[in-house]
C-alpha cells in the first residue's frame, strides 16, 4: 500500500503562512492597539513590554500578529479594529486573557502571589 502525499495549497501571494515567524514591523505598537481591544486593558497596559516580548517569541501569536498587521494595514493606518482580527481573534484575545489571569496582580488578588509564598490557611 502506498502512502498518499498531502496536497498543499499555495498561499495567496503576499499572505504570510500560518507557520510564519515573521514579526510585525512595530510589534509593540500593534500589541498596544490589541490590548486596547481587550476588556483587561487597564491591567495589561503596564505589561506591554513583556506581552510584546512573549508575543514575538511565540510562533502562533507572532504569526497571528503578522497576519492582522497586514489585514489592518496597521503600518500605514496605525489603527486596529475588532473586525481586523479575523480568525486570529480567538488566539490573540485568548493570549491576552491568559496573561491577565497569570499576572502578578490577579494572582495577588486571589492570594497566590508571590509564587511559592505561604498562604493563609486560617
Amino acid at each position: 500500500m502506498s502512502q498518499m502525499q498531502p496536497i498543499l495549497e499555495a498561499e495567496p501571494s503576499g499572505a504570510p503562512s500560518a507557520g510564519s515567524t515573521a514579526v510585525p514591523q512595530d510589534c509593540e505598537r500593534l500589541v498596544a492597539a490589541l490590548i486596547e481591544l481587550s476588556p483587561y486593558r487597564t491591567v495589561l497596559r503596564p505589561l506591554l513590554n513583556d506581552i510584546s516580548r512573549i508575543g514575538r517569541a511565540n510562533r502562533q501569536i507572532s504569526a497571528a500578529l503578522t497576519i492582522v498587521e497586514l489585514r489592518a494595514d496597521f503600518a500605514h493606518t496605525g489603527r486596529l479594529r475588532r473586525a481586523d482580527l479575523g480568525p486570529e481573534r480567538t488566539a490573540l484575545l485568548g493570549f491576552l486573557e491568559y496573561i491577565r489571569f497569570a499576572s502578578p496582580d490577579f494572582l495577588r488578588s486571589v492570594g497566590e502571589w508571590p509564587v511559592g509564598g505561604m498562604r493563609d490557611r486560617g
